[in-house]
Parts: C-alpha cells; structure tokens; sequence
C-alpha cells in the first residue's frame, strides 16, 4: 500500500536531516583529524611526528570509531529514505540493525565521555581538541541517534538477536585496544605502551583489576542499551 502524503513528507524531510547530520559528523572528523595531523607534524619529539602511528592512534578511539559508525548509519538511511520515501516499504533489515549498532555506540560514546571524561584536553593523543568538534561528536551526535531511535519513520521490526551486533563489536575492540597497547609508544611522553582511554591502563587504574571493572561495567552498559534500544525500535514497528 502507497504511504499516506503526510508519511511520505515526513520521510523525506527527515531523511534530509539524516543527510545533513552525516555531513556534520564526517566533517567534525576529519577537521580534527586535519588538526591533530598539523600539530603531529610540528611537534618537537621524534615520537610524535610518526604519522602513521598518529592515524592507527586516532581510529583506535571508541569516540571516532563510533561517530564513523554514525556518519555511514544516517548517510545510508538518508539514501534509502529518499529514494523509498512514495513506498510503503520498512527500513531494510541490515540498516535497523547498523542503527542498533550506531546508536549503541554513540549513546555509551555521550555518556562515558560525560560522565568519565569530561575535561580531558587531549585528542589522537597528542592535540589539544576542537571545542566545537568535541562538543559534536560526544554530545550533539550522540542526541541525533537517539532522535533517530526515537522518532524516525518506517521503523522494522527486528529480532532480538540484533542486540548482539553492539555486544559482539565492543568484544572486538576491548580485545583490540588490549592487543594492540604494548606495541604502541605513547605519543605524548614516550611510555612504551599506549591506551586510548585511562580506564584501560593498568597502570593507572592499579593493576588488571581495575580495568576489568571498568570493562565490566562498560559491557554491562552496552548490554543494557543494545536490549533497550532493540526492544523499543520492537515496539514502535509492532502490528497496529
């Protein structure tokens, strides 16, 4: 059945917005990659202008991995929305669960950041942030996706399993972040290890004790807001 006019405005416009909002989100990336870059390449010590290891440094934080996840998310479902706005047709099954993932990840991104690190001046590990890419990408992104969750149209309804997408990627990077750490110099004061965030350093956080409970409670949150997220995207999508 053809989508009422109304729907099919509402889709389209919102679909611009997705757009828009991608566009913002890619761009704040690769402005502060651009700056740390440039900082990188007029930095004093030897072992910080290894701009290779700068870019690994880089993508190997959970906020830039996430608004990369975000920035593809909202520029797909712009795409669809579209180009399947004059149908009746529901979100494809693999895009609700990349939003699943995107929000998952944008949301723990907004409130770790919040609530954990607030106040730390430092981006790739070298450069001082970009106030307004910073306040973007851990706070205006992270309320997009869940706008996105809340309120888009044509929402499916997905299985459960779904919740595992977000579950299985943070598996994938606490192994990566912990695997790829001792081979990493520390671009700022040259320690022989490397951690994008202070809750993963042992060393900080008094042993492997204590970065396990911050992992824990990491993938509790993950898990909590995977359930949450699937089970109201369920609920919006469920037979009238």
């Amino acid at each position: 059945m053809p989508p009422q006019p109304g729907a099919a405005r509402f889709l389209i416009a919102w679909s611009v917005f997705r757009g828009i909002a991608a566009l913002a989100i890619a761009y704040a990336l690769v402005h502060q990659f651009a700056h740390d870059l440039s900082y990188v390449r007029v930095a004093d010590e030897p072992f910080a202008s290894h701009v290779g290891t700068f870019a690994g440094n880089f993508f190997s934080y959970f906020t830039n991995e996430s608004n990369i996840f975000a920035a593809l998310y909202l520029a797909a479902a712009c795409t669809w929305g579209l180009t399947h706005a004059r149908r009746g047709s529901v979100q494809p099954r693999a895009l609700a669960a990349f939003q699943v993932l995107a929000a998952c990840c944008m949301l723990l991104t907004g409130v770790v950041y919040n609530v954990l690190l607030r106040g730390d001046d430092t981006s790739g590990g070298v450069a001082p942030f970009v106030e307004w890419t910073n306040e973007l990408m851990h706070v205006a992104a992270p309320l997009v996706l869940l706008a996105d969750v809340l309120i888009s149209p044509r929402a499916r309804r997905i299985p459960w399993r779904v919740a595992f997408v977000p579950l299985g990627y943070a598996i994938v990077y606490v192994a990566y972040t912990l695997l790829r750490a001792p081979f990493i110099t520390s671009p700022v004061g040259g320690a022989p290890v490397w951690y994008p965030y202070p809750f993963f350093n042992p060393a900080i956080q008094g042993g492997w004790a204590g970065v396990f409970v911050y992992i824990g409670t990491m993938a509790a949150g993950f898990a909590v807001f995977s359930v949450l997220l699937v089970a109201y995207i369920r609920w919006r999508a469920r037979p009238r």
